[in-house]
């Protein structure tokens, strides 16, 4: 299980670079996409075949899959943002279809696939990475771009003091959010909650995540990303200090829509910054950093919160991250007045 988050901190940076260095965007989204599926479907042709899935087996299947699916996202990101202003379209209402994907995950897996038959989950899993590379290929060909030396841009990044103070907020801001992801669920169950009512209050969230990516680009174009991420780092310490303290399962339920900013307003404002203030050719590579930067709190989180919320329960948990997550919002408007007004690449 460590392998993924572990190839999350390091694969996106590395694979960034690589694209920026070759001028390659959809090519390495297809090879991802490849890899996946195929990591995942030599899992599903052993298991189907009746053999054992030893240990050694499953490591070295889930680090192949690990390797290919830590860079998907951030390239994916990558190829929308370079391709919404021909295609007539925003990045915010591509990226939705994503929190669509997730919601139909919801509601969906959960009734038809059963997580104790191991080759139908991989099977399932496989295809959809299957029909992920299909849609990879189809996406129209740009042309050849040059190879740039970049080493040069993601130094500079990283030595920046507004960029490294970005990587920090967002390090702080997914170390808080991991809490959601890891303990949402678990605290529903413990104050009374069904499996029906905790897809539901998934899916209420997911809802609202969408409508604001939808409707996100008049904000971003109205402000900056450092002002919004402050505002959403803030709301989301809200957020946590609400669930940390309510017990009443229709108020949480009612709080549900919060994720629009806690988590949407976050990502897009986030994504907002790196676009314009990385060179476009650096572009994959500010994207890696921020990916690792992401994947290194969700480690940090997951362990964190797994221990906190086993020995004193989820009203513990989210007071602790409404701490984490009011330190990252306060650190954000530090370096919202850090920032500068200019950036390279807008």
């Amino acid at each position: 299980s460590a392998l993924v988050p572990a190839m999350g901190v390091l694969g996106p940076p590395a694979v960034g670079l690589f694209a920026d260095a070759l001028g390659l965007r959809g090519s390495l989204l297809r090879v991802a996409c490849l890899g996946s599926c195929l990591s995942l479907a030599a899992l599903a042709a052993i298991s189907a075949a009746g053999r054992a899935l030893t240990f050694g087996v499953i490591f070295v299947a889930v680090l192949g899959y690990a390797v290919f699916r830590s860079p998907m996202v951030m390239l994916a990101d990558v190829v929308a943002i370079e391709r919404v202003r021909a295609a007539g379209t925003t990045y915010g209402r591509v990226r939705l279809w994503g929190s669509v994907g997730f919601l139909v995950a919801v509601l969906a897996a959960g009734r038809h696939v059963d997580p104790g038959a191991p080759a139908a989950l991989l099977v399932v899993t496989a295809a959809l990475f299957g029909a992920a590379l299909l849609a990879a290929w189809a996406l129209p060909r740009s042309p050849a771009a040059p190879r740039l030396p970049v080493l040069r841009e993601a130094r500079a990044l990283v030595t920046a003091p507004d960029f490294a103070l970005f990587l920090a907020v967002s390090l702080l801001g997914q170390i808080a959010h991991a809490s959601y992801d890891l303990c949402f669920s678990l605290h529903l169950r413990d104050l009374g909650a069904g499996g029906g009512l905790i897809g539901l209050a998934w899916a209420i969230g997911v809802v609202f995540e969408i409508a604001l990516m939808a409707l996100a680009e008049p904000l971003v174009a109205r402000f900056s990303g450092p002002p919004l991420v402050t505002l959403a780092l803030l709301g989301a310490a809200a957020r946590w200090a609400l669930l940390a303290n309510v017990r009443s399962l229709p108020m949480l339920l009612a709080l549900q829509p919060l994720h629009a900013l806690s988590f949407a307003l976050w990502w897009i404002a986030s994504l907002a910054y790196t676009r314009q203030r990385a060179p476009a050719h650096a572009l994959a590579t500010a994207q890696g950093l921020f990916s690792a930067a992401l994947a290194s709190g969700s480690v940090v989180g997951m362990l964190a919160w797994g221990a906190i919320y086993r020995r004193a329960g989820g009203g513990a948990a989210y007071a602790s991250a409404a701490v984490i997550a009011l330190g990252a919002g306060l650190l954000a408007a530090f370096w919202a007045r850090a920032a500068p007004r200019a950036v390279p690449g807008a």
